[in-house]
């Protein structure tokens, strides 16, 4: 099965993937020339597998396993940013006031709507270098769907129009508990140049269980 996007997106804009992936569509393409959050979703999808293009179908889709998903909830803390360059890695500028946005992107197992769940730290002002938030409170994310589920962390510098700088884009079933540096790559998914070194230090702690409450 293969799904495209539609001949009137004449903009070239990207629909997202994550229904397509959650009813096992074997071939989901977008617009690669577009660098939009789908984009960056589809290129966090298969960097679960190295960047080789393919990345194998979970039990609950192939129909090796029908048991329901275990009940899942992210706990999650933007600690600090290090080496965030300026928006599409300009040398010159004034210095950026960069803030995250974290945001879970879900499938219901039963095939219902997607779920978007965002949240926004702080803005750190004048300070792009090593950028530290005071992140209070846990960002808390509910999972219904761990196997296809993905969390997008996405760099922004806040000004009169904000302007995207790096992100990230992570299968929920390849994040682990703990104090972790996530890699941050620009909007054409690379590392180069000034993005070399861009990353956040983040804390994550997970709940599973039959005591954790979706709703």
């Amino acid at each position: 099965t293969r799904t495209y996007p539609s001949a009137t997106r004449v903009d070239s804009s990207n629909y997202s993937p994550m229904s397509a992936w959650s009813a096992g569509c074997q071939l989901v393409a977008i617009n690669l020339q577009t660098s939009d959050y789908a984009k960056r979703l589809n290129d966090g999808r298969f960097r679960e597998n190295g960047g080789c293009g393919y990345v194998l179908k979970p039990p609950s889709i192939n129909g090796a396993d029908n048991s329901p998903p275990q009940l899942f909830v992210i706990h999650l803390k933007v600690l600090a940013g290090y080496c965030l360059p300026k928006p599409r890695g300009e040398k010159r500028g004034e210095c950026i006031n960069p803030y995250v946005h974290v945001c879970l992107y879900d499938v219901p197992v039963d095939g219902g709507r997607e779920i978007v769940t965002g949240q926004y730290t702080d803005k750190v002002n004048s300070n792009g270098f090593n950028p530290i938030w005071n992140q209070m409170d846990d960002f808390k994310f509910k999972v219904q769907n761990p196997e296809v589920a993905m969390l997008q962390l996405s760099v922004w510098d806040k000004d009169v129009t904000d302007a995207f700088i790096a992100s990230s884009s992570v299968p929920v079933s390849c994040i682990r508990e703990g104090y972790r540096g996530v890699k941050l790559f620009d909007e054409n998914h690379t590392r180069s140049g000034p993005f070399e070194c861009a990353s956040l230090l983040i804390d994550v702690k997970i709940k599973k269980g039959q005591d954790v409450k979706m709703w």
